[in-house]
């Protein structure tokens, strides 16, 4: 194989392992904010299920003014 040849090659592994470095940095950072978004998407669902609720005893209450009218 040729000097240039060598080098070519080198460039091209050089630059393939920053990109899979760049891709494991990033993979990482999304990893990281999923971690820290899951405890509000928890609460989000709580809430909704609260409201829910709120929602039937309402539904249950108006239920009960029409029949006592």
């Amino acid at each position: 194989m040729l000097e240039k040849d060598v080098v070519k090659k080198k460039i091209k592994n050089d630059g393939k392992a920053d990109t899979e470095s760049k891709i494991a940095i990033k993979k990482d950072a999304i990893q990281h904010s999923n971690e820290s978004i899951q405890p509000y998407e928890d609460e989000q669902k709580s809430l909704q299920e609260k409201l829910k609720k709120l929602n039937e005893k309402e539904q249950d209450l108006v239920m009960k003014l029409k029949n006592t009218c």
